[in-house]
């Protein structure tokens, strides 16, 4: 008779958040829409602007642009930016804080 292997639990390694000084936000925006292609009268009032959503850190904001970025990498020098947003205030839709 064979003898069954105990089962192993398995772990679940829980990585704890690098603490980097930038908030996360959730960005709702407007940006162009275009399209090269011919279209009736009635397509073209159809025609709407983009809403696209963005999440990442808050790098900047001021009286023109809000700046984020999604990824980065942490290491002796500093911080390295990845996945880098720049978004004109005026297309901000809505803008809400995640942590």
């Amino acid at each position: 008779m064979k003898r069954k292997k105990p089962k192993r639990k398995k772990h679940i390694a829980i990585l704890k958040e690098n603490h980097i000084p930038y908030s996360k936000y959730r960005i709702e925006w407007f940006d162009i829409a275009s399209d090269s292609g011919w279209a009736t009268d009635k397509e073209f009032n159809r025609m709407k602007l983009a809403t696209p959503v963005s999440e990442g850190w808050l790098y900047e904001k001021n009286e023109c642009v809000i700046k984020i970025f999604a990824s980065y990498d942490k290491d002796e020098d500093g911080i390295v930016f990845g996945e880098r947003t720049v978004i004109p205030l005026s297309c901000v839709k809505k803008m809400r804080k995640l942590n």
